[in-house]
């Protein structure tokens, strides 16, 4: 049993034995929301686009509403225009070159010292961000397809083998940015700095950057309080309210769990 146990521990140890290395930020599509608490995840870096806006005009759904409530429920319950906007992701604003690329929640990149992407993810909110997630790092020409590499194995080659990606050789206009720089933009800091994000992203052994979308108009708190004193449906709209924000910042919890083994409750 004491062997087994050694064992175990030395397994989990090896597991994050580069993952610690990794500088991780995140750049959320919006302004920050008052009652969102960064410091409960202490190992991130958070920047804010304040100018930026998550169109809910519509589609098969029809447009979004004007009521923050019933946003909420969409949301939590992924039903309607409201968790529509948040899966497709359409925004409006500034920096127009996001806007433009239409970049999304849940879309990152992981880059060598040299700010050039190694690897990315497209848009997606279900990702935990552990050894075995597999990033895109080329297109396969003769297959059709692209080829993937765990997170595990790009830690190895950035951080203990100092490895850097060569620039492609031929600019080809795509959406996506593997061997390139990130798009030139700025971005807010928790200070309300304003800092270039392409120089942040350089100088590290790799770095791993998030886009997200955190509405800055649910409560994160209230939901979790007591609902005495409190009218049912008011105190259900806080709960949803609530609920759909913690929805929102699940790849929040991932990324503390996944890459530096830290448990966060939610």
């Amino acid at each position: 049993m004491l062997l087994v146990a050694v064992l175990t521990v030395s397994m989990a140890f090896g597991q994050m034995k580069y993952k610690p290395k990794v500088k991780v930020m995140v750049v959320v599509l919006g302004p920050k929301n008052p009652t969102f608490d960064e410091a409960k995840f202490s190992n991130l870096h958070f920047y804010y686009l304040p100018d930026i806006k998550l169109s809910k005009n519509g589609g098969i759904y029809g447009k979004a509403s004007k009521n923050t409530n019933k946003n909420a429920w969409s949301s939590a319950l992924g039903v309607g225009a409201t968790s529509h906007a948040e899966v497709f992701q359409d925004y409006t604003g500034e920096p127009a070159i996001l806007v433009e690329k239409h970049i999304s929640s849940g879309t990152s990149y992981i880059f060598d010292k040299n700010g050039r992407v190694n690897a990315e993810l497209i848009g997606t909110n279900d990702i935990y961000f552990n050894n075995k997630t597999q990033f895109m790092v080329g297109f396969n020409k003769m297959k059709r397809s692209w080829e993937t590499e765990s997170f595990g194995d790009l830690m190895k080659s950035l951080v203990k083998k100092g490895e850097t990606m060569k620039p492609p050789k031929k600019s080809k206009t795509t959406s996506h940015l593997i061997g390139k720089e990130l798009y030139a933009f700025q971005a807010v800091d928790k200070e309300g700095n304003k800092v270039e994000v392409n120089s942040l992203v350089k100088g590290n052994p790799a770095t791993l950057l998030l886009f997200l979308y955190i509405s800055p108009e649910y409560n994160f708190n209230k939901g979790k309080e007591s609902g005495a004193g409190k009218k049912g449906k008011d105190y259900m709209n806080q709960v949803s309210q609530t609920a759909a924000a913690d929805k929102q910042i699940a790849p929040l919890y991932n990324l503390e769990k996944g890459i530096f083994g830290k448990r966060i409750e939610h």
